[in-house]
């Protein structure tokens, strides 16, 4: 058996978006014959995020690629200038967009970065003490793309207003997994990937409020054929969202509960402050890399991409630092998959501890 449970870092390409780009290629090919095609999925694209007619909706590679251009036109608008000289980051930003960060930092850019507390949460109290008149942008993630964790970007946005600060977000992990509202959280700009809810693969959007410009934001070119999908995946993931919150939290509930009997675990982020299908979680004395490993040959597929980063950030017990493994469920598990996910999880952290010992 084959179980896929990876779905913060990409998942499958749903048929019914495949279908829906198809003809991209093969009849509306031009740009006369992709206008109604491109017609419908802005106005798909604009329900999902609750975008106004004059937000400016614009596409890119990744949601990384969109959110580093977005930090170089800001330090270009507003930094370089002599306007503002602060840009706040939280501290699980994408580690590109960290990169970036460091750039403009090296520029000259004042780069503040916001921990998190120790449910992976980020701090708003840190939020107030460091914002000023000089800050220029505040960028976090609705969603925690390792753990889940939800951010409070409601608080984050009326501190944002009230300093006259604009914020970005990054929704990618939120997307059919919470309600999303562009015009009711005040987020001047939002960046998404639909890839982690089963949409193509190397297309994502910038969404910018109306009233909002960035002079010196070089916009990419656009993919027509992407822009279809990411409107067909988008108008999926939304109608999904129930199902995402119920039955997918419950079979992750069902794997998280058989978890907690495993003697020696470490669960990041409490269940009511994360995302429904998302589950981060170590095993003391067994190695990331060796569970992935032990669980791909019975089939199983998850992440251990950038755990022990998160685990530095927000400070937990260094016996973990190495343990930690993401599992990320979609509409596509069953609860056979997560029934045999369990028994063979059991015996691979056994098998390993025993090695261990040996």
């Amino acid at each position: 058996m084959h179980v896929y449970l990876d779905n913060n870092h990409a998942s499958i390409l749903d048929t019914q978006v495949l279908e829906a780009m198809q003809p991209l290629y093969t009849e509306h090919y031009t740009p006369e014959r992709a206008h109604t095609p491109l017609s419908q999925a802005d106005a798909k694209i604009r329900a999902a995020l609750h975008a106004r007619e004059s937000d400016l909706i614009t596409f890119g590679a990744s949601a990384q690629e969109l959110h580093s251009r977005l930090l170089i036109a800001t330090y270009l608008s507003y930094i370089i200038t002599g306007q503002k000289n602060q840009i706040i980051l939280s501290a699980n930003v994408d580690k590109s967009v960290m990169q970036t960060a460091s750039y403009i930092a090296a520029q000259g850019c004042r780069v503040t970065i916001l921990p998190l507390d120790s449910e992976g949460i980020v701090d708003m109290t840190l939020l107030s003490q460091s914002i000023t008149s000089k800050t220029a942008l505040v960028s976090i993630p609705m969603v925690d793309a390792q753990s889940g964790a939800i951010m409070p970007l409601d608080e984050a946005a009326q501190i944002c207003s009230e300093h006259k600060v604009l914020l970005h977000s990054d929704v990618s992990h939120a997307i059919g997994k919470l309600p999303i509202d562009m015009q009711m959280l005040d987020i001047d700009y939002l960046t998404l990937s639909t890839e982690m809810v089963h949409g193509p693969s190397g297309t994502a959007l910038l969404a910018i409020k109306h009233d909002k410009t960035l002079p010196n934001l070089i916009l990419p070119n656009q993919d027509r054929a992407g822009i279809v999908g990411i409107g067909k995946a988008l108008e999926l993931a939304v109608d999904a969202q129930a199902f995402e919150m119920e039955d997918v939290r419950e079979l992750r509930d069902m794997l998280e509960e058989a978890i907690r009997e495993i003697p020696e675990h470490l669960i990041l982020t409490s269940w009511a402050l994360r995302t429904p299908h998302t589950l981060m979680v170590g095993f003391k004395g067994v190695q990331s890399d060796a569970l992935v490993w032990e669980l791909g040959k019975y089939g199983i597929t998850l992440s251990t991409e950038t755990g022990r980063n998160l685990v530095e950030a927000i400070g937990v017990d260094r016996a973990y630092t190495h343990t930690l493994v993401s599992f990320a469920l979609s509409r596509y598990n069953t609860k056979k998959e997560i029934d045999y996910t369990i028994e063979k999880l059991k015996l691979a952290i056994r098998t390993i501890r025993e090695e261990r010992i040996s």
